[in-house]
C-alpha cells in the first residue's frame, strides 16, 4: 500500500454532526477500498478565491491515508459524485 494525502473542500453551513458524518463516511469508503486513514485534520473554514458551486467559503479536511493502487481510481470517482464535496485533491506521498 502507498501513502496518500487527501484534501477535501466541503460546503459550509453544516452542523458539527453533519461534518462528523462526512468524516465517518469518508473513512468508511477508504476502509472499504482496502485502505486505512492514519490521520485526519479539520482545517476549519476558509474563504475561497473564487466561487465554487455558488459557495464563497468552504470547510477543509486533510486526511493522511494508505491505499492500494487499485483503490485510488475508485476513491476519486466516489469523491467526484458526492454532493457535499466542492473539490478534492489526492496526492501520493513518498
Amino acid at each position: 500500500m502507498r501513502k496518500y494525502e487527501l484534501t477535501v473542500l466541503i460546503k459550509t453551513g453544516q452542523t458539527s454532526e453533519a461534518r462528523d458524518k462526512f468524516v465517518d463516511k469518508t473513512e468508511k469508503v477508504i476502509k472499504a477500498l482496502g485502505g486505512k486513514s492514519t490521520k485526519m485534520t479539520e482545517m476549519g473554514k476558509k474563504q475561497l478565491t473564487y466561487k465554487i458551486g455558488g459557495q464563497i467559503e468552504a470547510e477543509l479536511f486533510h486526511f493522511v491515508l494508505e491505499l492500494p493502487a487499485e483503490g485510488v481510481v475508485q476513491l476519486k470517482s466516489k469523491l467526484a459524485v458526492d454532493k457535499e464535496i466542492l473539490r478534492h485533491l489526492l496526492v501520493s506521498v513518498k
